[in-house]
């Protein structure tokens, strides 16, 4: 019985994707055997769900409810989808782990057969709360490669997206060059006002060059940032050029009103959140006006071991020179922090 249902989405065109899934763990802990929480997403035109048992499914005779379960299930009415995934797990100091060997095989919803792949013994309920539960979330990455088409699909013949990836990617009819670093790079004006509308005041509007084929020049970031920022115009693909470009890449996307790829970005942020650089990413949440994300900075900042390293650091200091207005809102959720656990252990004890 499935007792949630959460939207993850990506487009259909997408073979290839990782989804980064939270799961209430704390509020799912009363659940019995085979209740479980359902999060679907669609990937290679397919409609899935990532099931989670927090008990464990009771179909499995080899789980004696002290482990959780976790399954791939597809959703989609067809057969001999083929599709290998991998899982990694958000430890509780904010790292992601790779957890065990990656699932391949063939998934169907037709009748007695196979729609659903994972692991009865997903991990241990006990670990989970030892090890991976923070803030009373689980959170759980998954990494799904589709290995077949569609059926009646031709998967040669590519789709739109692909076919304007094609057309970048053998340089033709390119209209307009940006130069970002000395290193000329060059694009199409329609795709670039379609994706963001500081693109088409830029090309389009009254200040406008004239010239069919122009030289723009970007000032303030990276040559491989703007790489990354135009492959996700064109293809909706999120890569990064390196897990410490993420940032840059976060501040081009707010800069182009590319509001996808700043959720993207987003996420990426949160998942990678560390004691060396949760304070940069509080700012930069500021700074480009991304309440969701300070707020994931400012719960992990006020933990209280986590502000007793963050108060002795340049970073700290910096924040209270520059920004004493967050540092202000961070000393405000350690003290409401510190009040929940102080009036916890007094309904404990008494």
């Amino acid at each position: 019985m499935a007792v949630q249902c959460l939207q993850s989405r990506s487009r259909a065109r997408i073979k290839s994707v990782t989804h980064h899934f939270e799961f209430d763990y704390l509020n799912s802990k009363h659940l019995t055997f085979d209740h479980y929480i359902s999060l679907p997403f669609s990937v290679g035109g397919y409609d899935w769900a990532l099931d989670f048992y927090p008990h464990g499914k009771n179909s499995d005779q080899e789980n004696d409810g002290s482990h959780s379960s976790l399954y791939l299930t597809l959703l989609t009415e067809t057969k001999d989808v083929h599709a290998e995934s991998s899982f990694d797990i958000l430890d509780n100091k904010g790292k992601l782990v790779p957890f065990r060997e990656p699932i391949s095989g063939t998934f169907t919803t037709r009748p007695d057969d196979c729609g659903s792949w994972g692991y009865p013994e997903f991990i241990s309920r006990d670990k989970i709360e030892a090890c991976y539960c923070k803030d009373g979330m689980l959170v759980i990455s998954c990494n799904i490669r589709i290995l077949s088409a569609p059926s009646g699909v031709d998967d040669s013949s590519g789709g739109l997206y692909e076919d304007i990836e094609k057309i970048w990617e053998k340089g033709e009819k390119f209209d307009v060059t940006f130069e970002v670093e000395g290193e000329r790079i060059s694009a199409h004006r329609f795709m670039l006002a379609a994706r963001s509308p500081v693109f088409e005041a830029e090309l389009h509007g009254p200040f406008a060059e004239s010239n069919s084929i122009c030289v723009i020049n970007i000032h303030d970031m990276k040559a491989e940032v703007f790489k990354a920022l135009l492959r996700f115009i064109y293809t909706d693909d999120f890569e990064p050029p390196s897990d410490e470009l993420v940032q840059d890449l976060f501040v081009a996307s707010d800069r182009y009103n590319l509001q996808m790829l700043k959720a993207k970005c987003q996420e990426r942020l949160w998942v990678d959140l560390s004691i060396e650089n949760v304070l940069p990413t509080l700012i930069l949440a500021e700074q480009h006006s991304s309440p969701w994300l300070k707020e994931k900075c400012l719960e992990f900042a006020s933990k209280s071991d986590n502000f007793t390293q963050l108060a002795i650091t340049e970073g700290y200091v910096h924040m209270m020179q520059s920004f004493p207005s967050l540092l202000v809102e961070l000393r405000k959720k350690v003290i409401i922090l510190s009040d929940v656990v102080t009036m916890l252990k007094k309904q404990r004890t008494s």
